[in-house]
């Protein structure tokens, strides 16, 4: 508004400064009165076009002021969503934050159960491993230790001769020494192929042993020559030949040269039965391929 009036302000000194120059213009005292009528014409018609401009200047200021007001409106309408916006984002973000340290909290206290389990994992662990070096020192100590290991085991022979026993009786523990007659009791106690070439007897050790001293005890009550030729063999490893005749016969492995198997094998390749009262492999043991105290 101040702004148009001082639009009209300007075109009123303009009307004036008009007038002011059409009266300057005439020489004093002559003044016609045609001419002041007609200036006056003028002047009115410079003034109405003046209003009609103050008018139209007015009107667009009014509309300048809806325009405003309507801007204005639509501002603070804007202003009040983006604020009711940013509240809600903000009513979210604590919201989420607050269950982001909820869920903080949680993982937590996880951790320290998982921090707690692992502590008592390993603890369990150390204890294991102490354990199993213990257990392994003592598995150490008993493969080392040198004793019987053919006794009960499995054993296979090529023939079994006709009203005697298989190879089982050689690895049973029982001996009988006395020279009775065959038929009896004590001829129960060994065992007895046919009388083919290339007779064996196999024992089953169950396991790599290390192969110490192999006993053989031969039969008493009778042909106790026919042993004589037999080899004895830990795997492919030939370690001694009954050479003549014996009641026990003992075939030691050299400690600085040492021996593993899995069987022994008594191998007759004459024409002959093969016939022991107890065989008796003393070693040590069991041990893994790749784990050999020798």
């Amino acid at each position: 508004m101040k702004i148009l009036v001082l639009l009209v302000a300007l075109a009123l000194c303009d009307v004036c400064l008009t007038a002011t120059n059409l009266t300057a213009s005439k020489p004093p005292g002559r003044y016609d009165p045609l001419d002041i009528v007609e200036t006056s014409y003028k002047m009115r018609e410079e003034a109405n076009k003046i209003r009609t401009e103050a008018f139209e200047l007015v009107n667009r200021a009014l509309e300048i002021k809806e325009e405003t007001i309507a801007t204005r409106e639509a501002t603070l309408s804007s202003r009040s969503e983006l604020e009711r916006s940013m509240l809600e984002t903000l009513t979210l973000v604590n919201t989420h934050t607050a269950a982001t340290a909820q869920n903080i909290a949680q993982i937590k206290n996880s951790l320290s159960g998982i921090t707690n389990r692992l502590e008592n994992l390993e603890a369990k662990v150390e204890a294991n491993v102490q354990t199993t070096d213990i257990i392994k020192k003592r598995q150490e100590v008993w493969s080392s230790e040198v004793r019987l290991i053919s006794l009960y085991k499995m054993t296979d022979q090529t023939s079994t001769h006709v009203g005697h026993h298989s190879g089982d009786l050689a690895v049973n523990g029982q001996f009988v020494f006395a020279t009775v007659v065959p038929g009896s009791r004590g001829m129960l106690t060994h065992q007895m192929t046919n009388s083919n070439p290339n007779n064996k007897l196999n024992i089953r050790l169950g396991g790599l042993f290390r192969i110490y001293r192999v006993k053989v005890w031969n039969i008493r009550h009778c042909c106790r020559e026919r042993l004589v030729g037999t080899r004895i063999y830990a795997d492919h490893r030939q370690i001694g030949v009954a050479v003549q005749t014996k009641s026990l016969y003992e075939f030691d492995v050299p400690e600085e040269d040492p021996t593993y198997a899995r069987t022994i094998t008594l191998h007759q390749e004459l024409v002959q039965y093969l016939h022991v009262l107890e065989v008796q492999v003393w070693g040590s043991g069991p041990f893994l391929e790749d784990d050999l105290f020798a």
